[in-house]
Order: C-alpha cells, then sequence, then structure tokens
C-alpha cells in the first residue's frame, strides 16, 4: 500500500494554532508606573519634548540680543557677496544681450584702438606720444575694427599697464589707463557700448587694485620693508599711517588733474574704496561724484557711468543708506525724460531710435534700484514718496519725474505688502506715467504679480479690479490683455469675484476673434485657462462658465492637449465620475490626448496621458444603468485600444458591472454573460501574458461567483493555454517573471479546489495540463517547479478530504466534496496523480546545479509531504532520503534543516508498511 493522504480537520488545528487571548484592562501602550499598575495620566507625564520645551532662559535671550549686530553684519556681507556674484553675471550679459556687428566703426577717440604698431614703436611708446591729446569733433572720419581685433588690442592695454606698474614706471600706468577710460567717451556704436564698458571696467578694476594695494602696503610695512601693523578688513583712517594718507592723496590730486570729464571719473571710482585711508564719512564724496556726472552730456555714456559708481560704492563702508543712488536715478530719469519727451535728436546718435537707447540704459537702472535695496532703504515705504507714487496725482512738482522704466524695477524690488497698502494709488500713478521706456501693460503685470503675493482685503481686491478693469478696456491688442489679464486673474480666484472673470473671458473671446491667435498668446492663454481649472473644485463648475469652452476651442497642438491633461486630471481627483454630461465631455477629451500619443515612443509625457485616460475609464459610473455603462466600456475599447492599461481596467470594471446587482438573479445571470462576453473579446489583446493570465482568473472568480462553471472553466483553460505558451516566448528577449508565473499558477490551483468537476473528466484534467506544462517547461527554474509541483500535492491532499478548507461564495455551487467525496475512483486518480508529481520532484531537485539551493527544495518537498500525507513507511523512507539531500547540502545548523528534522522525528519509528 503506498501513502495515503491524511486526514484533516480544519476546525481543530484552527483552534490548536490559535493563540491564547485575554481581555485588556488598559491599552497596551497605555503608560504605567513602575510601582502599580496604575495608568499615569497624561497631565503627569514628564519627558523632553523639543516641540514643548520651555526656550524662555533670560541668559539665551541676552545672547540672542547681543548677536543680533553681529547676524546684521553676516547678513550685509552675504548681500555684498551675492551682488559681486550678480555684477560678474551682469557683464556677461550686457556681452550677450547687446551685439553688434563683427566690424566696429571708431572715432578718433579710439584711435589708439585702431593704428597699427609700426617701426620699432612699442604700444606703449605710441601711448605716449598721444598723451597730450585732447578729445577731437566726433565729425571726422570713422576707422573701421574689428571686434576681434578690438578685444586684442584692449588685452594688449592691459597687459601693458600691468607691466608698467611692476616696473615702477605709474606714471606710465595711469597715462594708459586715463587713455583707455577714454575710450568710454565714444558712444558712436551704440549695441558696442555695453560691451565696451565691461571692457574698459575690467581695467579700471585692475588699476584701482593696483593703488589699492600699493597704498595698503605703505600702510602696514615701512620702507625697508618691515612689517609695521596688519590692517584688520574693518579698518578706520585713523588706523592708517601719514605716509600711506600722503600716497593716497596724490593719487586723487593727480586724478583729480585729468583734462576730459569721463576718464576723471572713471579712474576716481576706480580707486574710489582708497577713500577709506583719508575719511570714515563717504557721503558727501559720493553726492559729489553724482553731481559731476551731471556734467556728461551724452545720456548713454552718463548712464554706465553711474552704473559703475553704484557697484564701486559696495566697497565702502559708508553707512550711507543709498541717497547718492536715489540721487542718480534722479538724474538718469531726467535724462530718459528728455529723450522719451524730445522730438528733435537728443544728441547726434540717438535721434533714429529711442528704444535701442533706452534698452541700453536699462541694466543701469535696474542695477542701481537693486543696489538701493540691498542696502537696506531707511524706510521702504517712503521710497515711494521719493519717486512721486501715493502722492496726489494732481500736483506735478515732485522729486524728479518717474519714468516708467524706473517705477518697473521699482516695484519689482519692492516688498509685495508695501505695494497691496499702495494699491489703487500705483496703478492711478501707472496710468498717468505711461511712455516708451517700458510697454504701460508690463508695469501693470509687474503690480498683479506683487499684489498676488500678499494678502488682500475683500474690499481691497475689489477696489483693485475696478481699476484694472477699466485699464484693460483700453487694450485691444489681445497679447497686451492676456498679460495683464493673467497677473490679476489669481486675485479674482482667490476672492471668488466671479463677476470680474466673466467680464474678462468675455474681453478675451471678443480679442481673440480679432486676429489670429500666435504661439505667445496661446501660452497666455494656456496659463489662465489651467488657473481657472485648478481653481474650480468641479468639473461641472467649469463647464457651466461662461466663454470658457469657446476659448478653449480657440487653442490647438500641443496647448491643448496640456489644459485638457489638467482637465482630465482635475476630473478624476473628484473619484466617481457619475454625471453623464461630465464623462461625454471627458470622453472626447480623452479621444484628443490618445491621438496625441506616440505607442512607440511612451516618454513621460505620453505615460501621464496613458495614466490619466486609464483612471478616467475606471471612475466612470453610470449608476444602476449598467447597460450603458457596458456600452461605455465598448466604446472606450474601440477608442483607447492602444493603452494597455485601459485594457486591464475595462476588464476589471467589467468584472465589477457582472456582480454589481447579483441579487436580481435573471438580469443578473444575463448581464453577466454580457460582461464574460465582452472580457473573452477584450484579453486576447492584452499583450503581457502575466497581466493577461490574472485577468483571465479573475473573470474565472467572477464567472463562478455568478455559478457559470462552464464559463470559469474556458477562463482557467486560457491561462492554462497562456503558461503553456511560455516556451513559445523563448528567444523573444521578453524576460520571465517567475515569482509571478510561481504566485499564478499556485492562484489556479487554489481555485481548482473549488471549481466543481464532472463525472466524465472531473476536475483532475486541467490539473494533468498544469503539470504536463511545467515537466518540460524548460524556461522555468527548479525552484519555481519546486513550489508549483508541490502545491499540485497540496490541491490532491485537499480534495481528498470530506470537508474543504473553503467554498465557492455562491451556495449554489456544489462543491467538489458533495460531488467526489468516497468515489473510489476518484481518489486513486488523485493518488496518481500525486505520485507523478512527486516521481517529478525526485527528478526536479537533481536539476538544481546550486547545491545550497537544491538543499532548500528537498526540505521543501519534504514539508509538503509531512503535512499532506499520512504517516506510514513509505513516508518515513523519502522524506529519510530527502533530509539526506538537504544534509549533503546543507550546514548542519541550519535553522531550516534543524525545524524540518524537529518535525521529522516527531513520526513514530515503528511505522507499518
Amino acid at each position: 500500500m503506498g501513502m495515503v493522504f491524511r486526514s484533516r480537520d480544519y476546525g481543530s488545528e484552527e483552534i490548536a494554532c490559535s493563540l491564547a487571548r485575554r481581555i485588556a484592562d488598559d491599552h497596551p501602550l497605555a503608560l504605567r508606573s513602575s510601582t502599580s499598575s496604575q495608568v499615569i495620566p497624561d497631565s503627569d507625564i514628564s519627558f523632553d519634548d523639543p516641540l514643548r520645551a520651555n526656550t524662555a532662559d533670560p541668559s539665551e535671550s541676552m545672547n540672542w540680543q547681543n548677536n543680533c549686530s553681529t547676524f546684521k553684519n553676516r547678513c550685509s556681507s552675504e548681500a555684498d557677496n551675492l551682488l559681486k556674484k550678480e555684477w560678474i553675471l551682469l557683464k556677461g550679459s550686457l556681452t550677450q544681450k547687446f551685439t553688434s556687428s563683427n566690424t566696429i566703426a571708431v572715432s578718433q577717440i579710439s584711435d589708439m584702438i585702431a593704428r597699427n604698431n609700426r617701426g620699432d614703436k612699442s604700444l606703449a611708446d605710441i601711448h605716449l606720444e598721444e598723451q597730450d591729446y585732447l578729445e577731437t569733433s566726433l565729425e571726422e572720419e570713422k576707422i573701421e575694427i574689428s571686434r576681434k581685433e578690438y578685444f586684442l588690442r584692449l588685452q594688449e592695454l592691459k597687459g601693458e599697464i600691468n607691466l608698467a606698474w611692476r616696473s615702477e614706471d605709474r606714471i606710465r600706468a595711469l597715462k594708459l589707463s586715463i587713455k583707455v577710460a577714454r575710450l568710454l567717451m565714444d558712444t558712436s556704436v551704440l549695441q558696442f557700448y555695453p560691451t565696451l564698458f565691461t571692457l574698459v571696467v575690467d581695467v579700471m578694476d585692475m588699476f584701482g587694485t593696483l593703488v589699492w594695494e600699493r597704498i595698503r602696503k605703505r600702510a602696514e610695512y615701512a620702507n625697508d620693508g618691515t612689517l609695521l601693523r596688519s590692517l584688520p578688513e574693518d579698518f578706520i583712517s585713523d588706523d592708517i599711517c601719514s605716509e600711506a594718507k600722503e600716497t593716497c592723496y596724490n593719487w586723487f590730486c593727480k586724478i583729480g588733474s585729468i583734462h576730459e570729464l569721463v576718464p576723471r571719473i572713471y579712474l576716481e571710482l576706480a580707486i574710489l574704496r582708497c577713500w577709506r585711508f583719508l575719511d570714515n564719512n563717504f557721503t558727501s564724496i559720493l553726492q559729489r561724484l553724482v553731481m559731476m556726472m551731471r556734467g556728461i552730456a551724452d545720456p548713454l555714456a552718463s548712464a554706465y557711468c553711474h552704473l559703475y559708481l553704484a557697484n564701486s560704492a559696495r566697497f565702502l563702508y559708508s553707512g550711507d543708506d543709498g541717497g547718492y543712488l536715489i540721487m542718480s536715478l534722479r538724474h538718469l530719469s531726467i535724462l530718459l525724460r528728455r529723450i522719451i519727451l524730445d522730438k528733435e535728436a537728443v544728441g547726434r546718435h540717438f535721434s533714429k531710435n529711442k528704444r535701442v537707447l533706452i534698452s541700453l540704459m536699462e541694466p543701469s537702472i535696474e542695477w542701481i534700484m537693486k543696489c538701493i535695496f540691498s542696502l537696506g532703504y531707511q524706510n521702504t515705504r517712503n521710497i515711494l514718496e521719493e519717486f512721486g507714487v501715493a502722492r496726489d496725482l494732481s500736483v506735478s512738482s515732485w522729486k524728479f519725474p518717474c519714468v516708467s522704466l524706473v517705477l518697473h524695477y521699482l516695484l519689482k524690488l519692492l516688498p509685495a505688502d508695501v505695494i497691496s497698502d499702495k494699491a489703487v494709488e500705483i496703478i492711478d500713478f501707472v496710468e498717468q506715467n505711461k511712455d516708451i521706456s517700458v510697454e504701460s501693460h508690463l508695469v501693470y503685470r509687474r503690480v498683479g504679480h506683487k499684489l498676488c503675493e500678499s494678502r488682500l482685503s475683500l474690499n481691497s481686491s475689489c477696489a483693485v479690479m475696478d481699476r484694472i478693469m477699466q485699464v484693460l478696456v483700453q487694450y485691444n491688442n489681445l497679447y497686451e490683455y492676456l498679460m495683464i489679464a493673467d497677473a490679476y486673474l489669481d486675485i479674482i480666484l482667490l476672492y471668488s469675484l466671479n463677476n470680474y472673470l466673466s467680464i474678462m473671458l468675455d474681453g478675451i473671446l471678443k480679442r481673440s476673434h480679432q486676429d489670429k491667435v500666435d504661439e505667445i498668446e496661446l501660452d497666455i492663454l494656456q496659463s489662465i485657462l489651467v488657473k481657472i481649472i485648478n481653481h474650480l473644485d468641479r468639473l461641472e463648475d467649469m463647464l457651466a462658465l461662461e466663454h470658457f469652452m469657446t476659448i478653449l476651442d480657440r487653442l490647438y497642438g500641443n496647448w491643448r492637449n496640456s489644459v485638457y491633461v489638467n482637465i482630465l486630471h482635475k476630473g478624476i481627483r473628484a473619484g466617481c465620475i457619475d454625471n453623464p454630461c461630465t464623462i461625454q465631455f471627458l470622453f472626447e477629451v480623452s479621444q484628443v490626448l490618445h491621438e496625441s500619443i506616440d505607442i512607440s515612443n511612451m516618454n513621460d509625457e505620453n505615460k501621464q496621458k496613458a495614466d490619466l485616460i486609464s483612471k478616467f475609464v475606471g471612475m466612470v459610473n453610470f449608476g444602476a444603468d449598467l447597460e450603458r455603462h457596458l456600452s461605455f466600456l465598448c466604446d472606450s475599447r474601440a477608442a483607447f485600444g492602444n493603452i494597455e492599461e485601459v485594457k486591464s481596467i475595462l476588464v476589471h470594471s467589467s468584472n465589477n458591472l457582472g456582480i454589481k446587482f447579483f441579487r436580481d438573479k435573471p438580469k443578473f445571470l444575463s448581464f453577466l454573460k454580457s460582461c464574460l462576453a465582452f472580457n473573452d473579446v477584450t484579453l486576447p489583446s492584452v499583450s503581457d501574458r502575466i497581466r493577461r493570465m490574472n485577468l483571465y482568473l479573475e473573470s474565472a472568480e467572477i464567472a463562478l461567483f455568478g455559478g457559470l462553471i462552464s464559463h470559469s472553466e474556458g477562463f482557467i483553460i486560457s491561462v492554462i493555454s497562456c503558461l503553456q505558451c511560455l516556451d513559445m516566448a523563448e528567444g523573444s528577449g521578453i524576460p520571465i517573471d517567475e515569482d509571478q508565473i510561481c504566485s499564478l499558477t499556485c492562484k489556479v490551483c487554489s481555485f481548482l479546489l473549488i471549481l466543481p468537476g464532472n463525472h466524465e473528466d472531473r476536475s483532475m484534467y486541467l490539473v494533468q495540463d498544469v503539470i504536463t506544462t511545467f515537466r518540460c517547461q524548460s524556461l522555468v527554474s527548479p525552484r519555481t517547479k519546486v513550489q508549483i509541483f508541490c502545491a499540485i500535492i497540496s490541491l490532491s491532499a485537499s480534495l481528498s478530504q470530506k470537508e474543504l478548507l473553503y467554498y465557492a461564495i455562491n451556495t449554489e455551487v456544489v462543491s467538489n466534496a458533495q460531488l467526489f467525496f468516497g468515489d473510489l475512483s476518484f481518489f486513486q486518480e488523485l493518488s496518481s496523480i500525486a505520485n507523478l508529481t512527486i516521481q517529478i520532484l525526485d527528478d526536479v531537485i537533481q536539476q538544481e546545479p546550486n547545491s545550497a539551493t537544491r538543499g532548500r527544495l528537498a526540505l521543501d518537498i519534504c514539508n509538503c509531504l509531512l503535512i499532506s500525507y499520512r504517516r506510514s513507511q513509505e513516508l518515513l523512507l523519502k522524506c529519510s532520503s530527502l533530509i539526506d539531500i538537504a544534509k549533503e547540502c546543507l550546514h548542519t545548523r541550519d535553522k531550516y534543516l534543524q525545524s524540518t528534522m524537529s518535525l521529522f522525528s516527531r513520526l513514530p519509528s515503528n511505522l507499518e508498511g
């Protein structure tokens, strides 16, 4: 007699294996006293909590106050370092932003750059010959020179200055530096001037550093080279010896004797920080330099001179609050106003294109304004008064005329709360001060962005939007209208000012019909629509919004797709989608997005679209109208059949529909069959094999839930057919996930326990198909085969029981125990299958090349047999053989081996065959 399956009493086994339970008097996580069982109240618990710790230590408060000044100094230093980095970036942007032709026409002011070296004269000799050369008329003939040659000549001059200085010929170095500074008097080539400025100030900075180091050396060392003292970074003039002061004063005298104004100012700015050796208060010095710059008639040369002043003054620890910078802006504003208003030429070079000149002066305005705020202006709110903002608009005598360009950068750097306090006054001020220096819609946009950063009251927001609506009416150009509307839309949405939203959308619609919408306008339209979509709570609110859908139709291509992605995302965030109009709209949206997906290139964008469409299909709910829902699934299969994930969602949704109203038996079975037929058509198109098999198994479970045994059996046959096709995938490059294959097959075995067989084929022919499939399967490892074949042994043992471990939910499904228990031929078939499986397992473990794995597989089989079979001599011999294999392959202390041997040792030694 062979091995016989042992009888199981699952109820008794569950009770025996369960842990003993008792009622807990208190929550197990409650804190207890160490001396009693009483629970400690929360109020008595003492522990260190960093979030509740008392930080009101007076000594710590004193330390904090004492460190305030240090913190401020550190912040000031950090701001200075930031400006230093931004200065480098600014010089680089000046060269890149303003480009001129490769050939430059220079006047005789720059003649030294264009001259060739002739004979034995060096470039330095030529400069010395020209040291008494005075400025000549710009009417004379221009000289052509290439940009590259210009750069090379300036680099050569820089080297000559450095060489002369190192050679102790400082007078020559000064004269050469004057020659270089004189180049900035030539503004004949407008677009080249910013680049020229960056080249010249590099030379100026080098010269200033040379002078600074010389004077500092005189202050720190004696004539014989003996170190007298090391000056700290924050030294004052009292720390400087008289010899160093005299040297410093002589340098300022030499520079003060330069004839031309521009070179004289630039050379003093180059050594501006040397005033620290002579004085501790630099306010009057900076103001004097600003006043000197008023003598520069050329607005472009003046603007960049002020720019160099703003940067050079950073090296002075003056304590000045930026008043000299306000003076600079006043002067530049006057120059800009003159350029804007004068119909006649402003200088012989600037009458042709005022906008070009203003754009060239813009970096100076921006940098000076940035320096004002980095210094921490004494009262940020008062700065509005300095520029005339928030005064009575009827008063025309402001401190200086405000220009849109200056106002634009002032608003850019002002704190948002300052602007919000004077929002209406600022908007009125912008309205009264429009000019060509900056397009007015950009200034309004800047105000809008700042207001969105602050918190307005409802009354203030309404007042602001009243004024902006009056402003918007003036703009017939769609681009300008959109630029302003987009900036103020956040205010409308935040405070739910729906009447303004309708007016704004109506204005957009009217202007979008007038002209063809270009790409920039489409970008802003997209931004506006996305803001509205993200703000509204429900998609239905968006669909009901007047003009929204009409404006949406104006979009196309990627702009439309981007908005559609946001719409679909908003739709699925609500969870269940049950509104028929919303479903239809989102379906059309999904169709458009599906057409834009390139299946051959599933990048992040395409994956996002596919994922949104899949989620939408899964969230649709038609309530009790199941037929309509199934029809929707059919339409979705036709519309989105290229998306793999959608097919899975469709089958899941179909299965959910199939069991939704199972209580209505006649209608339920008919509709369930329709759903299963839908699955049967859909599943073969699922390309992922594992996913397809899991969906087949899911459909089989649903069919059995409805009592449709033949349908359920058909889906299981499809699963086994897919398993049989694994070998056909060999060489396709598609890897096989063995863990999923194993898990899936074990699920099939578990399902076969409750799937009723019939008296002709019983249920074991499906098991035999599984055995045949994996017995010859070359792509599956021995480890996976052992798990699968052990599952088949467990299935056979379970089918032999009088009571099964679990049953089908549908009570009308007859269990295999009812059908076959007591049938001798059925038991013989089970034993035959199990014996065949054991023989196969003997061969499988020998195929495993890894010794340790082979030992563990032997233990897996041994444990399976000990659990499944009644104790007998045959079982003893078989398990002994398997344990011997494990002992050969594993260490004697292996825990799995020891636990298996412990279980095996409990078998009686006097077993009968």
